[in-house]
């Protein structure tokens, strides 16, 4: 190295460093401050979740200025791309880590020990209602414990979705869904079930009354997912076996597979899986601003408005899926990085048979206190190749709240066929 060169690393270069080093030890995650019951400015009679953590500052921002200062450490893989496709408009809040995550007494009791995994990974024996793996020391361990966190009863609710092309077009859809899960302490389970999900999209017109109905088991292996659909075409209800894995539907224009609805969900063995240990990364994370702001706020070009998103530094348990050279699936390999006080999937990252990134995801999640429990407020996908990106799952002050624990429980034989046609209906 040249003496003017030298020069120059040491007031130029070095700086930055050193300055981002310090920005870094400013960012801490902290002790667990989990929120059990609601906070006093919450009201139980409309759809709003006023945030607990208002009064914090912004910490540090990162854009196309400073983001290469942070690629080596709190940044993953697909934000770095993000900043490197949209240097204009990305950017990242960095506020303080409040580890606000929760779930019912009742979950935390019967978590004691790890369930047990069976059929290579495919099914679970364990104490049905509890965290499955509060000791996770394996890949799967993390992508069950996602599958099976604490999500509520006996639901119902509505959710829109959104696809935003490069040209600012935006495509509308919503949808109505009744559930039952299975895996909590409040209702008996001797069934072998996961879960019944039915669903229906009331909006575009072409696509209303196109219903679904899912009844997932606890062993893919044993008993494979069962699916039927409506067709309001014919008016018929027949057996759909293909909506698993890298199918399609046709509402999410080619944005997002079956098997990447609700972060992850499904049969795992097209994939070998890894764990990479755990790490500190920026996540989306207690996202009540954006949850209380204004859809119509939200939806900007190329990405959600970013003024509107919060990150924290968040210790996540970091899995990889590769898959299988004898299987076939239209994404090859999977990042995933799942919260290890929640267990949610905050954040996933797609590849292709080159390991060139396809897509970037987000799950950016606020503790539901009035339950509580944590959830996603939106499931965002980020597609580089085509710069279009799609919102799904919405949950926000703008639309009805979602009931997840139902006085009246649903009666359980709603979810047949013939139930299917009726709710269609």
């Amino acid at each position: 190295m040249t003496k003017k060169n030298i020069v120059m690393f040491i007031f130029v270069i070095l700086p930055s460093f050193l300055l981002a080093d310090n920005e870094i030890n400013n960012i801490y995650t902290g002790e667990r401050e989990p929120i059990k019951s609601p906070i006093s400015q919450y009201d139980p009679e409309i759809n709003s979740y006023p945030d607990p953590f208002h009064n914090d500052q912004i910490i540090l921002t990162i854009d196309q200025n400073n983001y290469m200062n942070f690629i080596d450490n709190i940044l993953t893989p697909g934000q770095i791309e993000m900043f490197e496709a949209y240097p204009e408009t990305f950017k990242m809040h960095v506020y303080p880590s409040r580890r606000s995550c929760a779930v019912p007494n009742e979950v935390l009791k019967l978590t004691k020990e790890n369930a047990k995994l069976t059929d290579q990974g495919e099914g679970i024996d364990g104490v049905v209602g509890s965290i499955p793996f509060p000791n996770p020391s394996e890949a799967l361990h993390h992508v069950w414990n996602h599958i099976l966190r604490y999500r509520g009863v006996n639901i119902k609710g509505s959710s829109p979705f959104y696809i935003v092309n490069p040209d600012s077009s935006i495509t509308f859809g919503t949808g109505e869904a009744v559930a039952i899960n299975y895996w909590n302490p409040f209702i008996e389970n001797d069934s072998g079930l996961q879960g019944m999900l039915m669903s229906k999209v009331t909006h575009p017109p072409r696509l209303a009354d196109a219903s679904l109905l899912v009844i997932e088991s606890l062993n893919a292996f044993k008993t494979p997912r069962r699916t039927w659909v409506y067709n309001p075409g014919t008016r018929r209800v027949k057996r759909a076996p293909d909506i698993a894995y890298d199918y399609k539907p046709s509402a999410n224009q080619g944005l997002t597979t079956t098997d990447q609805f609700d972060g992850f969900n499904g049969a795992k063995d097209r994939y070998n899986w890894s764990f990479k240990g755990t790490s500190k990364k920026l996540m989306p994370y207690n996202a009540y601003k954006f949850h209380e702001t204004n859809i119509e706020k939200i939806l900007t070009t190329h990405h959600v408005n970013q003024e509107f998103l919060r990150y924290e530094l968040v210790n996540v348990n970091v899995v990889q899926a590769n898959l299988k050279t004898d299987k076939r699936h239209i994404i090859p390999h999977r990042t995933m990085y799942f919260d290890l006080d929640s267990h949610n999937l905050l954040v996933e990252e797609t590849y292709d048979d080159e390991n060139k990134i396809m897509a970037y995801r987000e799950f950016p999640l606020i503790n539901f206190y009035d339950q509580p429990m944590c959830l996603s407020i939106h499931s965002a996908t980020y597609d580089f190749a085509t710069k279009r990106y799609q919102l799904t799952n919405v949950r926000s002050k703008d639309i009805p709240k979602i009931q997840w624990r139902l006085t009246k429980p649903h009666d359980e034989k709603m979810f047949t066929p013939e139930g299917l046609k009726r709710f269609a209906k």
